[in-house]
């Protein structure tokens, strides 16, 4: 997450330094609506382009490869080591450094902006003549959204009446729009000096969009620069409104005797603007890899951040698939515009579009499964039922073994049979590729070889196990757990859901009651699964791997 938001930003931050660089050509332009409008677009144009995902036909440019680093993982000069190993010998944290550093200007900005609103927007009061000028003990003139603020002493001064025309002038245009979008901006952006380039643009703009205004009402041109002088004494300290003396410069000066030149002036941004949009899709929009049907991605754990080595990657309703690396990387090939579905065992599974898998980490969040122990018949054990065809009937499962479908299981010594597995879900991949309405019989043969065929790699998730199947975790349950005195007084019943881990040695963690209707009954069900027996662990890609589980345990009162 960490990488997404320093990526983002600093593309945002390219963006506003190639729109403030492509102003300098325009500077002394006489087109200042159009270029009020330029610089507030492309401002805005800097932090929306970034999200935005172009087909790589219209960047030919090449890009560098992205690296994702976990917490385990640094880079550095010598190449990839361990993060722990690279901090310690370095002796000092630079990401944390920095972090605090970007952290403490945005603190500083945002307290500052906020001080600014509440004594000028929210503390200062407006006459109760409701006349928004407002003459105080300030030192400067200046305007805050749409008030005028003016010093005391200029009250009796009839040369002031310039200044509020000049004042009133940011009011009607709404600058202060323009001034918040940019603030915003600063406050996330402050490292990049560009952004400060861009403010003092949009400012002297405004002020020369005011100057327009005042003198287009028919202030004499001489009698206003004087007056300009003689406001323009003081520190700037004011960025969330307009100032009077904010732009005192040649360059202001200048923009007063010359005259709009319209036709010029849209000639020259008829060609900017395309060239500028187009390098900021090239610098920072998002490109789509592999329109030619090959998806690439990366999986990882939400909670650990690490590579979801092993994960399942499969085309939604076909048996196409392929498994994440060591790095959690993959390669998936495919026609039109599927969805992806992508799972790990005790995670949630995903459902992506081929299209919009980019090289932006996928992450799986961490979920728990709830076994259903309510419509199982306790001390039934669970077997196999040996029929005399594989799937003749709807009803009837289909059988496999070492991935071979078999017809019947004459043939088959039980002896030489390693491990079961029985698959009832309609939702599971290879349910839907055999058809197998009455579900599918995984059978593996002791020292078997593994199973090549010509069919696609299909990854089949397993779930852990208790020992003998639900039957027997409910039997067991229902054998150990202690019925309190108290509820059995009462004659009232309740029901408990716990939830815990699975771990790859079946060993029961991490226990918590989920939910429950009363505490009575907590620690009498929570003590039966602290002692549980070990549970045949959760399995991916041949691996023992960690699930979370959920069982409710419903408790009647005996009659």
């Amino acid at each position: 997450m960490e990488n997404e938001v320093l990526i983002y930003l600093l593309k945002v931050s390219a963006g506003i330094g190639i729109v403030s660089l492509s102003n300098l050509l325009l500077r002394t332009d006489t087109g200042l609506v159009i270029k009020r409008y330029y610089l507030l677009s492309g401002l805005v144009a800097a932090w929306i382009v970034p999200l935005i995902r172009f087909p790589q036909i219209l960047l030919p440019l090449s890009h560098e490869p992205v690296v994702y680093s976990t917490p385990e993982v640094s880079i550095n000069a010598a190449g990839i080591t361990g993060g722990m190993q690279s901090t310690a010998a370095s002796g000092f944290n630079w990401a944390l450094v920095l972090t605090i550093v970007y952290l403490t200007g945005f603190l500083v900005i945002l307290a500052r902006n906020m001080f600014l609103v509440w004594k000028w927007g929210l503390k200062a009061k407006s006459p109760a003549t409701g006349d928004n000028i407002i003459f105080s003990g300030v030192n400067h003139v200046f305007t805050f959204i749409s008030r005028i603020f003016i010093p005391e002493k200029y009250i009796d001064d009839n040369g002031i009446a310039p200044v509020i025309m000049h004042e009133k002038a940011h009011v009607r245009q709404k600058h202060f729009i323009d001034l918040i979008i940019m603030e915003m901006t600063v406050l996330f952006t402050w490292f990049n000096p560009f952004i400060w380039l861009m403010s003092r643009m949009i400012r002297e703009n405004h002020e020369h969009l005011a100057d327009r205004e005042v003198l287009m009402q028919g202030v004499d041109p001489a009698q206003y620069r004087a007056q300009i002088i003689n406001f323009s004494f003081g520190t700037n300290y004011l960025r969330l409104g307009s100032q009077f003396n904010n732009s005192i410069t040649k360059t202001r000066f200048e923009m007063m005797k010359k005259r709009s030149t319209k036709s010029n002036t849209i000639l020259k941004y008829s060609f900017i603007i395309p060239v500028i949009a187009f390098t900021l899709m090239v610098c920072t929009g998002s490109v789509v890899k592999d329109q030619d049907g090959t998806a690439r991605g990366k999986v990882y754990f939400s909670d650990t951040g690490r590579p979801a080595h092993g994960a399942s990657i499969v085309i939604k309703e076909t048996s196409t698939g392929t498994v994440a690396g060591n790095n959690g990387d993959f390669v998936l090939e495919y026609e039109g515009d599927p969805v992806i579905v992508i799972s790990y065992v005790g995670y949630k599974t995903l459902e992506i579009k081929a299209s919009k898998i980019t090289d932006k980490p996928i992450r799986l969040e961490l979920t728990s499964y709830e076994l259903d122990l309510s419509s199982v018949d306790a001390r039934k054990p669970e077997g196999i039922r040996i029929m005399a065809t594989s799937g003749s009937n709807e009803e009837d499962p289909v059988i496999l073994v070492d991935g071979k479908r078999i017809e019947d299981l004459n043939g088959v010594n039980p002896d030489d049979i390693q491990s079961v597995e029985v698959i009832k879900e309609q939702s599971n991949e290879l349910v839907k590729k055999y058809d197998a309405k009455g579900g599918l019989i995984i059978i593996h043969m002791k020292d078997s070889k593994e199973h090549k065929s010509d069919e696609v790699f299909v990854v089949v998730e397993d779930m852990p196990k208790f020992p003998g199947g639900l039957p027997a975790l409910k039997a067991y349950i229902y054998e150990n757990l202690v019925y309190p005195e108290e509820a059995k007084d009462k004659g009232i019943g309740g029901k408990v859901t716990v939830e815990f881990t699975v771990n790859t040695e079946g060993k029961v963690e991490d226990l918590s009651i989920y939910k429950s209707t009363d505490k009575l009954f907590e620690d009498p069900v929570l003590d039966v699964f602290r002692n549980m027996p070990l549970w045949k662990p959760g399995m991916q890609s041949g691996k023992e791997v960690k699930v979370r589980l959920q069982v409710p345990v419903e408790l009647k009162p005996e009659k």
